[in-house]
């Protein structure tokens, strides 16, 4: 009888010892991935701002290159003529620019329906896996 207890006593301890290594486990990898995003996330920002950095300079040549281009133009047609072809240049591809993010936010407007369907479907199927583990 008393066997039969300590049997008892011996496999409720393997096991408790066996959640609590599972739970270390989990918490050290979710240590190790928030970890992982801060080191990611780090990265980002300092990539963000090099590219700020770069439109900024990149801005700045453009404003120098459509000097040299009125420049280079009033010296075959009138300088009004060559003001205007730039400025229209210049107006033109920011117009471009803001065409094509609007459709492209009209896109992604249209599909949070197909975001929500795939998200509910997810959540189904890990309901249907939960409940298969339990039987």
């Amino acid at each position: 009888m008393e066997n039969s207890e300590n049997k008892n006593k011996n496999l409720f301890t393997l096991i408790a010892e066996l959640v609590r290594e599972v739970f270390s486990l989990i918490r050290q990898h979710y240590e190790l991935l928030k970890e992982e995003f801060k080191e990611n996330a780090l990265r980002v920002v300092k990539s963000i701002l090099l590219l700020i950095f770069a439109l900024v300079i990149a801005y700045a040549g453009l404003i120098f290159l459509g000097i040299l281009t009125v420049y280079l133009l009033s010296m075959i047609i009138p300088q009004w003529v060559a003001l205007l072809l730039v400025t229209g240049i210049y107006l033109a591809i920011p117009l471009i620019m803001i065409t094509y993010a609007i459709h492209l936010i009209g896109m992604v407007l249209k599909e949070p329906q197909k975001i929500i369907a795939e998200l509910k479907k997810t959540g189904k199927d890990g309901e249907k896996w939960l409940d298969d583990l339990n039987k």
